[in-house]
């Protein structure tokens, strides 16, 4: 929503490229689509400028954000910077320096992102701090710098006034809580900050906490505790800076008013909804507001509402012309094996067949993240086909309190896995899922995790396939991204140090890539080839590793696409190719039978498959190849067009 309240604005996609969408909340209706002249653009918002906005583009994938500034009288979008090889990331717009964006970039030293102000009408920049080892830094709305943050050997965190070397300590956050504490806001003043803190293992609290230079962190207030659940975004007053709202979430999310002027009109929303909203922005005099809905069977909805008259009436949605899915997801809370729970999601077609169905263990990537109660392309269209899709937040996501977190270090290929069985065995015992019909598929962490269960379990599986998986943990460990440097302490304290030669030999022991031997079902690999965070190697050597096992394999890679698969022709030929792959080594319902062909002769070694052969939608640039031993079939010389 623009500072004036007059537009709201959104990017689609579709034939006609990359748009962006105007709507005159005056008119209610939209009034222009602008062409985006910035390839793969990820996100837009305006600026506190009049008719002004800025866009951010990642135009090869590999994490190199571009900043735009964007003229919508005129649709022109221009390059804000970085230079080029380096990334550049929004770090705060303010009402009081309307011209100007406060942005973070590491084109001086790819390890450390300095704080620049860029005029939106010149481009020109200040640098406000030259990082010289800060993992981040917090400034407020006068741009003033605040707090810095420094991570500690052990994984540790500690928010500074200023420099570290005067010694000015804020706060220091012990390495059990640094995933949960986080810095949000500051007082319009400067004088508290506004954070989220533990509250013990099991809880958070959103509190304010005096921030003056030499004086201690004292908590002034204390807003909101909320226990094994998160808050994960809040809504400010403009003026003093104090959260209004916040959204928290456990088995589904749930919006709060903090300010007690605000309960009525939430109450009221959500009555006219018949749904919980999520409160995306308030205008600044209170009069519109910007809200969400979300539900797993459809993609987000959105909506202006003002409450001064009740007023609801919807702008658009994520997928205009898509019905609803005829899926039903439910959240659980499944015992695990050492007398913990875990909270997962359980989604079945709405008409499910007679009898068990196939299921899909979709693995979250992070995995300090967590899957939610909200729609998922892949969770939905599994679904849909007519699987069983289980989706356990296993120990180490966050959004349950720091002890679930915790209880996840050094567990990669160890309990953070049992856990992901232990939810299988529940759906099992439940008759929602098939035991001998059970394919994995994760991508990033979730890839990792997916290879390792088919290395290590001892239950069969019909399938993995895995995007853009660690597959060895001693090189992603040794290796990260030079922008990751701040998170190296904790990844090592969390997964584990390869300098140390026990926990060298351990990683190694839980890598999919030396085990490839073990893998007794089909794999899909999945790969951008600019990968940043994790490089394509990862994929390539895995899958040949499984050729050299004499595994079936295949194996898709994207020369133009990175840690995610973005373009939408690229979307389409891994929708396709993941169609395809379970229509053959796992049918459900909603596929038609895919009958096999005698195998084609041998090659000596991989080989790319012929584009011809596999169909490959127009646009994409998409290359497979296929171990030896993958056996082809029908659906590899048409694939089976089901797609999300």
């Amino acid at each position: 929503m623009s500072a004036d309240g007059r537009y709201v604005a959104w990017l689609t996609s579709g034939a006609a490229g990359n748009r962006l969408v105007l709507y005159d909340v005056t008119a209610r209706r939209p009034s222009a689509s602008l062409p985006v002249a910035a390839r793969r653009v990820r996100a837009f918002t305006w600026t506190h400028l009049p008719g002004v906005g800025i866009g951010v583009a990642d135009p090869t994938g590999g994490e190199n954000w571009s900043l735009y500034r964007v003229r919508v009288d005129t649709g022109e979008w221009d390059v804000l910077g970085p230079p080029v090889g380096a990334q550049t990331r929004v770090v705060r717009l303010s009402p009081r320096q309307p011209d100007s964006v406060l942005v973070a970039t590491n084109g001086r030293d790819s390890r450390f992102h300095d704080y620049d102000l860029v005029s939106l009408g010149t481009g020109t920049r200040r640098r406000l701090l030259a990082n010289t080892g800060y993992a981040a830094a917090y400034f407020d709305d006068e741009f003033a710098l605040r707090l810095v943050e420094t991570v500690d050997d052990d994984g540790a965190r500690t928010w500074w006034h200023g420099d570290p070397a005067g010694g000015r300590r804020f706060l220091h956050v012990p390495h059990e809580d640094a995933l949960t504490a986080r810095i949000l806001n500051f007082s319009g003043d400067g004088r508290i900050a506004y954070a989220v803190l533990p509250g013990g293992d099991d809880a958070v609290r959103l509190v304010g906490l005096h921030c003056v230079v030499d004086e201690p962190a004292t908590v002034v207030e204390t807003l909101l505790t909320v226990r094994r659940a998160d808050i994960d975004r809040i809504l400010v007053a403009p003026e003093t800076g104090r959260p209004e709202l916040a959204r928290v979430e456990r088995f589904r999310p749930r919006t709060v008013a903090l300010a007690p002027g605000l309960v009525p009109a939430l109450t009221a929303l959500r009555a006219r909804l018949g749904e919980e909203p999520t409160v995306l922005q308030r205008h600044d005099d209170g009069r519109l507001w910007l809200v969400a809905v979300h539900r797993p069977e459809v993609d987000e909805r959105y909506f202006g509402y003002q409450p001064h008259d009740d007023a609801l009436w919807p702008l658009s949605a994520a997928r205009p012309d898509r019905r609803p899915l005829a899926i039903s997801c439910r959240p659980v809370d499944i015992p695990v094996r050492d007398g913990r729970r875990a909270v997962a999601y359980l989604t079945t077609p709405k008409r499910a067949a007679s009898g068990s169905a196939p299921a899909v263990l979709l693995v979250h990537g992070g995995p300090w993240r967590r899957s939610r109660w909200d729609y998922t392309e892949r969770r939905g269209w599994l679904a849909a086909l007519g699987y069983t899709v289980i989706e356990p937040n296993f120990r180490g996501s966050t959004g349950f309190g720091r002890g679930w977190i915790n209880a996840g270090d050094r567990q990669w290929g160890a309990a953070m896995q049992d856990d992901l069985l232990d939810a299988l065995d529940w759906a099992v015992r439940r008759g929602v899922c098939d035991p001998d019909r059970v394919g994995l598929v994760g991508g990033s962490y979730g890839g990792y995790a997916a290879l390792q269960l088919a290395t290590a379990a001892e239950r069969p599986f019909r399938c993995v396939v895995a995007t853009s998986p660690v597959t060895d943990l001693v090189a992603f460990l040794e290796a990260p991204p030079p922008y990751w440097r701040s998170a190296v302490p904790m990844m090592r304290r969390r997964i584990g140090d390869p300098s140390d030669p026990a926990q060298r030999e351990a990683l190694a022991d839980v890598s999919p890539v030396h085990h490839a031997d073990r893998i007794r079902c089909p794999v899909l690999l999945v790969h951008g080839l600019n990968d940043s965070r994790l490089p394509a190697e990862m994929t390539t050597r895995m899958f040949m590793a499984l050729a050299n096992a004499d595994r079936d394999a295949s194996m898709a890679l994207f020369p133009d696409e990175g840690h995610e698969i973005v373009s939408a022709a690229n979307r389409v030929a891994v929708a396709d190719l993941l169609a395809d792959f379970l229509a053959r080594h796992l049918p459900a319902a909603g596929f038609p039978p895919v009958a096999a062909v005698p195998s084609e002769p041998a090659d000596s070694g991989p080989a790319e498959a012929s584009p011809e052969a596999d169909r490959i939608p127009a646009g994409s640039t998409l290359k497979l190849f296929h171990t030896p031993r993958h056996q082809r079939t029908k659906a590899d010389r048409t694939i089976q067009k089901v797609r999300p």
